[in-house]
């Protein structure tokens, strides 16, 4: 490979190359453990509820510069907690213009309103920010019986609507479900479906379906 071709190649990848932050619950604990590397900042028993990832620090996955923001049972209500606000504060406020905010929240509390809200509100507040709402993936029926996949394409569906009316700028909704179906993911052109076979406690992910999930997240941003 010649000396221009190489730098030509380099200057590629530097200019794809995005600051993304990710900012949820345990299914965003899940992909930065499982995938990234990152370790937990702090641990209840069993890694359960308030077991957090926060991290200023970065890492390079999937050719970007990533950043965590999420903690394990956590909805939109969860971020005024001083962990986790102050790690907002610290991560959204320190991150460079144009940088990416993953917002992955709904699955603990599906309510559309209070979680477009908290939303809006980061989107007004950190107007030098792209933020993007992933629509929420679903659970395995037949394991989960506390969440509906139903309500959660009713979510969906209402948040998608809330933030198109809203007319902010600098906050989108992506899906990643094949027709709004919460338990078909859509990534690189193929379907893969949610079931026992990738979720075992049907509410969380295997590494393979994680890492499927987060690609397509980060198509086409």
């Amino acid at each position: 490979m010649s000396f221009k071709i190489l730098l030509i190649s380099l200057l590629i990848i530097i200019v794809s190359s995005k600051q993304i932050i990710l900012l949820g619950d345990s299914r965003f604990c899940g992909i930065a453990y499982n995938l990234m590397g990152f370790k937990y900042t702090k641990v209840t028993k069993s890694y359960g509820t308030g077991s957090n990832i926060i991290s200023s620090s970065s890492k390079n996955y999937a050719g970007h510069n990533i950043k965590v923001i999420a903690e394990v049972g956590a909805s939109y209500n969860s971020f005024s907690k001083s962990d986790l606000s102050n790690g907002v504060k610290k991560i959204l406020g320190n991150a460079k213009s144009g940088a990416i905010v993953l917002l992955w929240l709904g699955v603990n509390n599906l309510n559309s309103g209070s979680t477009f809200d908290y939303y809006k509100k980061l989107a007004l507040q950190y107007k030098n920010l792209k933020f993007y709402a992933i629509s929420v993936t679903g659970v395995v029926q037949s394991i989960v019986k506390s969440i509906s996949n139903d309500t959660i394409r009713k979510f969906n569906s209402n948040l998608k609507n809330k933030i198109h009316s809203s007319k902010i700028s600098n906050l989108k909704y992506k899906s990643i479900l094949n027709k709004g179906n919460p338990v078909e993911i859509v990534s690189n052109g193929k379907i893969t479906k949610i079931n026992s076979s990738n979720s075992r406690d049907g509410l969380h992910y295997s590494s393979v379906l994680y890492k499927a999930i987060f690609y397509a997240m980060i198509s086409r941003l």
